[in-house]
């Protein structure tokens, strides 16, 4: 078993080191976006959180740069619901990782709620995917609730709200 913290061992290096080692196993993060990967020597071949699985599981755990990881040999998983290899699959976290950036610093604490401001009317004109992710905001429930509850990749719902909350049309409380 290997144990560590990604804030001093930074999950991307982890994934490299664990991915080359050609290891079966599951990589588990203890933290409040936390999840965990399987991998089976060499390939990602299931990611989870507590409500999340595959691709969108495999983004928001990508977001990570912090938390308790620990590495437990010779675990199968459940499923399977990814075949991402070696090469592809850290090009992938590596991508999902750079795109969590804007999402990050405009919702840094996902125990926060949103809602909308004073400045909103029902007259705001939104897609179909911004009902989808402003409806969201209907139940008060904190952020990760709420991307939990959505069924949508994280990222992408955050990067539906973001606009709505740098204009001021929502706020976080």
């Amino acid at each position: 078993m290997v144990r560590g913290d990604l804030s001093v061992f930074p999950f991307l290096s982890v994934m490299q080191m664990l991915l080359a080692s050609g290891r079966v196993g599951r990589f588990s993060v203890d933290h409040p976006r936390g999840g965990q990967l399987w991998i089976d020597r060499g390939d990602v071949v299931h990611a989870a959180t507590s409500v999340l699985k595959g691709e969108a599981a495999l983004q928001l755990l990508s977001s990570l740069d912090a938390g308790l990881f620990t590495f437990e040999p010779d675990v199968q998983p459940p499923e399977r619901t990814l075949n991402l290899r070696r090469d592809s699959a850290l090009r992938r976290m590596i991508e999902e990782s750079d795109g969590w950036t804007a999402s990050l610093r405009t919702f840094p604490d996902w125990t926060r709620s949103l809602r909308f401001t004073d400045r909103w009317t029902e007259a705001q004109p939104v897609s179909r995917t911004q009902y989808r992710a402003l409806s969201l905001l209907e139940n008060n429930e904190n952020i990760q609730v709420m991307l939990e509850r959505s069924g949508e990749a994280p990222r992408a719902v955050l990067e539906t709200l973001r606009p709505f909350l740098t204009a001021g049309l929502i706020e976080q409380v």
